[in-house]
């Protein structure tokens, strides 16, 4: 986390800044140090590759992309939509205030719809798709988990779920987006209309569904609910035909719902290892199975959150030498991972999410929490696990946090992999064909995805107004769209899916596709 400074992701929301230079080398050598290490520094001139002229800036993602030749085939844009139609947004929850937030402000007319009754999305614990449980904090601290507005002070630096959704509905009153939001009304369905519109169909919880015109579409239904639980199939099914009880971490609300039962819980990840501390105070035994070993770090140190702390790291420091000391204090708080009966991750910290220690390390040290390996078959209600040394055991229950699939509506990404439904969106945001349509799909990085969402929303509202205004890059926009965009990784995530992104790098791209539409 030391590796991905930033100055501009505090409280006061001031949107993520433009990025200083990079320069990364990759040395190879005969010594330990030197295999395959990647080593990177910012400066506050542009970078330079060793492979071109050393006075050459490197180019950006966005300007990568604008260099690119225009797409072979056009998008399917029938010019200028009905601009006095307003803009429909589907959710209510962080990115969907984020996203009438910005349309707000740029002047475009919107409507929202939530299907719940309040807004908040999942962090409303009586959403009925919420996998939000009890005693959930954030994973990022109050320093990079905003939408612009500061927290209160004296709000704890992990946000408690409570206090998140609480945020939220501050946050809506305050930028006056209530009276915006249709509630218990829900999003069926949309076709396109022959001028480019869409015809969308909306149906209220009470009352018959009716149709109405929209000049375009942003989605932020998110991917963390219920609705979107991802279990391997055949291990949920050898549990459900020997009569163990089979669950997602989505479903989970309480420790008391696991009272005296031998529970399984597969995966380790950060809903996996803070369910099974929190299910292990009250269940008769808890395991959690574990494929990867992820890098656990600590949430804090020297008593400042470690996002914080990552993001007032002085920029000039060396990458190298940010990360050898990240991995000091991560050895000092967490200790090695034989302790803990777990392998040494076989990849760099960076190449993966790490999960926060939010009580986990000390479960397993007390044994409250035993840890095995990949559990591989649960016939007869006994686990069998991968390595041999691991005895198989009798479970009650099986507890799969084995994460959430990205459904998008109106979105055909061919394929099933978080890489295809990248593909299919331009800047992780437009739909490559189909002007009008807009994501805000969750990023994955080293700091809260909130103000990412503001990022991705400004994106959105400048294509909207420029669309009003008649500015011309609009429409060399729509028919470079599905051309391949490039990615925003950096030197982190070499071994995650595209929506893992170098936050930094992905808030300068959206920013400067911005101004490039308003020219």
């Amino acid at each position: 986390m030391l590796c991905n400074p930033s100055d501009s992701g505090g409280a006061r929301g001031a949107p993520l800044g433009r990025r200083a230079g990079r320069i990364i080398l990759e040395v190879d050598g005969p010594f330990p140090f030197c295999r395959r290490r990647r080593f990177a520094s910012r400066f506050d001139f542009p970078s330079v590759t060793l492979a071109g002229a050393l006075l050459m800036p490197k180019r950006t993602p966005f300007q990568q992309w604008l260099q690119q030749p225009d797409a072979d085939t056009a998008s399917n844009s029938n010019g200028p939509t009905d601009t006095r139609l307003p803009v429909l947004v589907v959710g209510a929850g962080p990115a969907g205030l984020a996203g009438m937030a910005a349309l707000r402000q740029a002047g475009v007319a919107f409507v929202g719809v939530e299907a719940h009754a309040r807004v908040g999305g999942i962090w409303d614990r009586t959403n009925a798709v919420s996998s939000v449980y009890e005693g959930l904090s954030t994973v990022t601290s109050r320093h990079t988990t905003h939408l612009g507005r500061p927290l209160p002070e004296g709000t704890p630096d992990y946000l408690p779920h409570q206090t998140a959704h609480a945020y939220l509905e501050d946050f809506a009153e305050k930028e006056e987006l209530v009276e915006h939001v249709r509630f218990r009304t829900s999003f069926v369905g949309a076709e396109k209309s022959p001028r480019g519109t869409w015809r969308v169909k909306l149906r209220p919880a009470e009352g018959e569904a009716y149709e109405e015109e929209f000049r375009g579409i942003v989605f932020a239904t998110g991917s963390h609910n219920r609705n979107n639980a991802r279990f391997p199939a055949e291990l949920a099914r050898q549990a459900r035909e020997a009569g163990v009880r089979v669950m997602h971490s989505a479903e989970y609300e309480t420790p008391e719902q696991l009272a005296g039962q031998r529970v399984l819980i597969v995966g380790i990840g950060n809903s996996g290892s803070d369910i099974a501390d929190k299910v292990s105070t009250t269940a008769a035994r808890t395991i959690v199975a574990v494929r990867t070993t992820p890098w656990i770090n600590p949430q804090t140190a020297f008593g400042i959150p470690c996002d914080k702390l990552a993001a007032d790291t002085p920029s000039w420091w060396p990458y190298w030498y940010r990360k050898s000391s990240f991995h000091v204090i991560r050895w000092l708080k967490v200790g090695g991972y034989r302790r803990l009966g777990l392998s040494r991750p076989r990849h760099s910290i960076n190449d993966r999410v790490t999960i926060g220690d939010r009580g986990i390390v000390e479960a397993i040290r007390s044994g409250r929490v035993v840890v095995r390996s990949n559990v591989v078959d649960l016939s007869d209600g006994v686990a069998r696990f991968a390595d041999s040394k691991h005895a198989a055991e009798p479970v009650d229950v099986v507890m799969f946090a084995t994460g959430f699939e990205r459904r998008y509506p109106l979105l055909d990404a061919a394929g099933t992999s978080n890489d295809d439904v990248a593909r299919a969106l331009s800047f992780l945001v437009f739909h490559a064909s189909e002007p009008g349509l807009c994501y805000l799909a969750e990023t994955v990085g080293q700091r809260g995805c909130w103000p990412i969402f503001r990022e991705q929303a400004r994106a959105i509202a400048a294509y909207f107004r420029a669309e009003q205004q008649g500015k011309p890059n609009v429409r060399r926009f729509d028919a470079r769209r599905s051309l391949d965009t490039p990615s925003f990784k950096g030197a982190l995530f070499h071994q995650a899916d595209t929506f893992h992104v170098d936050y930094d790098i992905y808030a300068e791209a959206l920013q400067e596709l911005s101004e490039w539409l308003a020219a």
